[in-house]
């Protein structure tokens, strides 16, 4: 039996991309970037992240379209960057969403926002 997330994967992917701007995503430490769509938003209370602070930032992007930018690497990692017209913020931790081997999106907790 399908699960629902698999089923319905390619909508979310797509309603997904009304919303997101591209940003540009660094890899570190080999300094590697690519521009990625990605939806740039406040720390809610329900994003359960251990050690976030008040003015983190989330941000959100199709893990399909990460992994399309980054053969190299299966995912995210810890002080990569992420640059927005907003500033320059280093990834915290991120999780997949679901969090299994399969994401369809990856949650980063960013931190800084210095240009």
């Amino acid at each position: 039996m399908p699960n629902l997330v698999d089923s319905i994967r390619g909508t979310q992917q797509q309603f997904f991309k009304m919303f997101a701007r591209p940003a540009t995503y660094r890899l570190n430490p080999t300094g590697e970037t690519s521009s990625i769509p990605m939806f740039l938003r406040g720390l809610r209370e329900d994003d359960l992240f251990a050690g976030a602070m008040q003015q983190d930032q989330v941000a959100v992007l199709d893990a399909n379209v990460w992994l399309g930018a980054f053969p190299s690497r299966q995912t995210p990692a810890r002080l990569d960057r992420v640059t927005s017209p907003k500033g320059t913020y280093a990834v915290e931790q991120w999780r997949g969403a679901p969090n299994d081997g399969e994401p369809v999106f990856f949650k980063l907790l960013l931190r800084g926002g210095s240009q």
